[in-house]
C-alpha cells in the first residue's frame, strides 16, 4: 500500500518518495548489514549522499560491507557496480528510449526546474524526487547518473533558456528586495508583485493558470492536491486532456510568478508530496485572507465585549469587498466559494449594523443596513431595523416609504405580504 501510485516503475524498485531513510536509520542499517558501528556524522554524511533512498544504500552496504563508504559522495556510491547497474538497468532502462533521451538531454537541477516540465512530469509520476528546501529537486544519485549517461552517450545537456538572465547571488539586502504578491480575488481580479522598483502586475495571458493561482490562494493553508485541482479546473475534461495541458498549465503559473527573478529568492509555487502550495517563505497578500481574519478578529472582539474594536475589525473586512469573488468567471467552483464569500459579507454588514447601533452611530449603521439591502433586497429583517433607525429619528414619513418599498418589492419578487410581525412593529411605529 506504500507504492507511489500510478507508477510505471519495476516493483522492484522503491522510489525515493516510497523509502527514504534518516541519519539515525542509516546507522541501524549500516549495523544490520555490516556488523559494525557507524558515528553518527558518517551516518550524515551517508545520509546526504545517498538521500536515504533506501535500495541504493542497501546494494552499497551488501556489496561492501562498508569498506570505502565512510567518507561518501554520490560519485563515490556510483563506483559500486551493483547501484550502477540498479541505477541503470531498473531505473532509467524502465523509461522508453524516448523518455530517457528527453530525461538526458533536459536541465533538472535545483531551480531548472521549469526548463524541463515534460521530464519533471516523468519523474514526478514515478516519485523519482526530493524534496528541496526551496523546491523538489533530482536524488542525487540519479542527478549524478543522468550525468554519467550524459559523458558515456556524449548528449549535451541542455542549456539555460538564453532568454532569461542568468540567476546571479542575491544582493546583501535580499530580504529587503524580495517581491511580494498580492492578489486581489475580491471583485475584479488583480494580480500583481511588488519590489523596490514598485507594482507590477502578473503575466497572466493562460486563464487557466491564473485559476490555479486563484484557486490555491483562496483554499485553506494556501494548498491542494492534484486531484482538487483538476476537479476544479478541468471538472468536464477527459484524462488525455488532462494529462495533456496539467504541467504545462503548472509551468505557466511558475514562470508567471517568477518572472525573470527565476533563481534568486524562494520558489513561489511549491509540490510536496502530491501537494501543490503557494510558498509560505513568501510574503502573500490575499484579499479573501485578510477579508477572513478581520472578519474573525471582530467576532472575537465582539464575545469580549469590545464592540469598538469589533466594529473597527468589521469595517476593515467591508474596505476589502470590492464585489463577487473572481468576478466576470463563471466557473462551478468560483460560483460555489462566490456563494460563500458573500454570505460572509452579508453577514458581517448585518453584525457591523448592530454594533453601530449599540455604539450610536446612527449614520453609520444606516450605510451597513442599505448595503446589505443593495445586495440582497429582500431581506425583511434588515427592513425593519432601518424603519426602526428611521423612527428613532422620528421620521415616520420615511419609516412609511421603507415600509411600502419592502411591500412593492415582496409583492413584485415572491407575490406575498410581509410577515405579521413585520407589519405590526410598522404599525406600532407608526403610532
Amino acid at each position: 500500500e506504500s507504492r507511489w501510485a500510478p507508477s510505471s516503475v519495476p516493483c522492484a524498485v522503491l522510489s525515493p518518495q516510497e523509502m527514504l531513510l534518516d541519519s539515525r536509520e542509516v546507522a541501524t542499517l549500516w549495523y544490520l548489514l555490516t556488523g559494525g558501528e557507524l558515528d553518527p556524522a558518517g551516518a550524515r554524511e551517508l545520509c546526504e549522499a545517498s538521500d536515504g533512498w533506501y535500495r541504493p544504500l542497501r546494494l552499497a552496504l551488501d556489496a561492501t560491507g562498508g569498506v570505502g563508504l565512510d567518507q561518501p559522495t554520490p560519485e563515490q556510491l556510483l563506483e559500486v557496480s551493483p547501484v550502477r547497474y540498479f541505477l541503470r538497468h531498473e531505473v532509467l532502462h524502465s523509461f522508453s528510449t524516448e523518455e530517457r533521451d528527453l530525461l538526458l538531454a533536459s536541465s533538472l537541477e535545483n531551480d531548472e526546474r521549469d526548463d524541463g516540465e515534460a521530464a519533471w512530469h516523468l519523474l514526478e509520476s514515478r516519485g523519482l524526487w526530493i524534496e528541496g528546501d526551496q523546491r523538489d529537486r533530482l536524488p542525487r544519485l540519479l542527478a549524478a547518473m543522468l550525468e554519467r549517461e550524459r559523458q558515456r552517450r556524449g548528449t549535451p545537456k541542455a542549456a539555460p533558456d538564453s532568454s532569461r538572465p542568468t540567476p546571479r547571488e542575491p544582493p546583501p539586502r535580499a530580504e529587503a528586495s524580495r517581491p511580494v504578491y498580492r492578489l486581489g480575488l475580491l471583485g475584479s481580479p488583480v494580480a500583481q508583485f511588488r519590489d523596490a522598483q514598485g507594482e507590477h502586475p502578473l503575466d497572466w495571458r493562460l486563464k487557466r493558470s491564473f485559476q490555479i493561482l486563484a484557486f490555491l490562494g483562496s483554499s485553506p493553508e494556501l494548498q491542494a492536491t492534484r486531484e482538487d485541482l483538476i476537479e476544479a479546473i478541468w471538472p468536464t475534461e477527459g484524462e488525455r486532456t488532462i494529462e495533456r495541458n496539467f504541467h504545462p498549465t503548472l509551468s505557466h503559473l511558475r514562470r508567471a510568478l517568477e518572472g525573470d527573478r527565476k533563481g534568486s529568492g524562494p520558489a513561489p509555487l511549491l509540490f510536496r508530496n502530491g501537494i501543490y502550495r503557494l510558498n509560505p517563505e513568501i510574503t502573500w497578500e490575499i484579499d479573501v485572507l485578510d477579508f477572513g481574519r478581520h472578519i474573525e478578529t471582530g467576532k472575537e472582539l465582539a464575545g469580549r465585549q469590545d464592540s469598538q474594536g469589533a466594529a473597527e475589525s468589521l469595517r476593515s473586512a467591508w474596505k476589502l469587498y470590492r464585489g463577487p469573488f473572481l468576478q466576470g468567471h463563471y466557473e462551478a467552483w468560483i460560483t460555489a466559494r462566490r456563494e460563500e464569500y458573500q454570505r460572509q459579507y452579508l453577514e458581517m454588514l448585518r453584525d457591523l449594523g448592530k454594533l453601530y447601533v449599540g455604539l450610536g452611530k446612527i449614520e453609520e449603521a444606516m450605510d451597513a443596513y442599505r448595503s446589505v439591502l443593495l445586495e440582497d433586497p429582500l431581506q425583511e429583517k434588515i427592513h425593519l431595523e432601518v424603519m426602526l433607525l428611521y423612527a428613532g429619528q422620528g421620521r415616520r414619513d420615511l419609516v412609511r416609504r421603507q415600509y411600502d418599498r419592502l411591500c412593492m418589492l415582496l409583492l413584485e419578487e415572491l407575490g406575498v405580504e410581509p410577515m405579521p410581525e413585520t407589519t405590526r412593529e410598522y404599525h406600532k411605529l407608526m403610532g
